[in-house]
């Protein structure tokens, strides 16, 4: 498959919730409830990425270990951009879900130069590459069918 992530973002769109690093980790576990999401890209005061916050983070990182979410920051509990795997659009989808699969996380910010363009998560792969074999089989079929 030679799709790319702008590929997917062209389909899915680009934008991306945010969560300042002073927010609590409530806050950031009610704004992923109410988006029905599993991460917050973490923007510092100039709009710039500082980190990620997903759902296992403030699971395993807060609660698991006796925190209060309602305390907690988020700065404290995000992974740093420094820790971070970013791409780009031109990534092709393989080379995504390749990176996300052998890193074990779930959601990589999509990047233009230092600017963030969009995030992208393993279910917006998965479902751009089911959809794009459907589209396949598809015309494969008219194919055959025209042919016989």
């Amino acid at each position: 498959m030679n799709a790319t992530v702008g590929d997917i973002l062209r389909v899915k769109g680009s934008e991306v919730e945010c969560v300042a690093p002073d927010a609590t980790i409530l806050d950031a576990i009610k704004h992923m409830s109410s988006r029905k999401i599993g991460g917050l890209v973490v923007t510092g005061k100039n709009g710039r990425l500082t980190g990620i916050i997903t759902e296992r983070d403030c699971l395993w990182k807060t609660i698991a270990v006796g925190e209060s979410p309602r305390s907690t920051l988020v700065k404290d509990v995000m992974t740093p951009v420094s820790k971070m795997s970013t791409v780009t659009r031109e990534h092709t989808v393989d080379d995504c879900m390749t990176l996300m699969t052998s890193g074990r996380f779930r959601h990589v910010p999509v990047m233009d130069g230092k600017t963030l363009i969009g995030l992208i998560s393993i279910g917006d792969v998965v479902k751009f590459t089911i959809g794009s074999h459907k589209a396949m089989i598809q015309s494969l079929q008219k194919y055959i069918e025209g042919s016989l």
